[in-house]
């Protein structure tokens, strides 16, 4: 449907803009930067979610994207957020934030479902979600610490994209007069 897709891309815009006019957000960006993507109700494939092709990164203190949002823009991500879609379809948002103790912490002080991946080499990522399923329901924000080679990250889900920059400035505040201390 033509009209979920134009929402998705607007949601995305709309959450670009959040993001980028907030003064705390660009200090939970992971270093591999982060790319929100949003996926039409009915998507089966990367190319149904859309994202910001090269990833939004920090510029003197704000986040920055270097495209507009466009469909297959992310794979990795969207593939994260397929995977979440199927355990809760209502999830049609996601983003990367950075992995870090305190982070996690503000997350379950916001009273935010919170879990972590279990990544196990070869497990299916089917197999890794349903690790954070607690009560028959998905988290709404899932982590791991990273490991050998690869940083941790915290993966912020929503109902759609301005959702989730609304959740991750609300961490990014938090954690920034934290950081002040």
């Amino acid at each position: 449907m033509k009209i979920d897709r134009y929402y998705v891309l607007g949601q995305l815009v709309a959450a670009v803009t959040i993001l980028r006019e907030s003064r705390t957000a660009y200090a939970v960006l992971p270093e591999i930067r982060s790319n929100p993507v949003m996926a039409c109700k009915d998507a089966q494939t990367i190319e149904d979610v859309a994202g910001i092709p090269g990833r939004l990164t920090e510029v003197f203190g704000t986040i920055t994207a270097s495209a507009y949002p466009a469909w297959g823009g992310s794979k990795y991500t969207a593939l994260i957020l397929l995977a979440v879609k199927k355990i809760k379809p209502t999830i049609r948002a996601t983003m990367e934030i950075k992995y870090d103790p305190m982070l996690v912490e503000i997350v379950e002080e916001l009273g935010i479902s919170i879990a972590r991946m279990e990544i196990r080499k070869g497990a299916h990522l089917d197999d890794i979600l349903n690790t954070c399923i607690c009560d028959g329901v998905l988290a709404d924000v899932l982590y791991t610490e990273g490991g050998f080679a690869r940083e941790g990250a915290i993966i912020v889900t929503g109902e759609n994209a301005v959702a989730v920059a609304e959740t991750t400035i609300k961490i990014a505040d938090i954690y920034a007069v934290k950081n002040k201390k």
